[in-house]
């Protein structure tokens, strides 16, 4: 029984090591996961920045399109 005991203790404890170990190897996992996810979202908003300047850059032009061509009608 002593030995049943001492086997079943041992097994525990190697169970729970490789438990340990399989939990933080999960949270490095997420960890990057996370990072990656992080930089996708910020360059997708640094796009959304960049569309919005560009389409205000455009409208922009184009009113100064109709001021020229105002002016060179006049």
């Amino acid at each position: 029984m002593e030995n049943f005991i001492a086997s079943l203790k041992t097994q525990l404890l190697e169970q729970k090591k490789e438990l340990g170990t399989n939990i933080k190897n999960g949270e490095d996992n997420l960890l990057r996961t996370k990072e990656g996810f992080l930089k996708v979202e910020g360059a997708l908003e640094l796009i959304n920045i960049i569309e919005t300047e560009l389409s205000k850059a455009k409208e922009a032009e184009k009113k100064t399109d109709e001021v020229v061509k105002e002016a060179v009608l006049s």
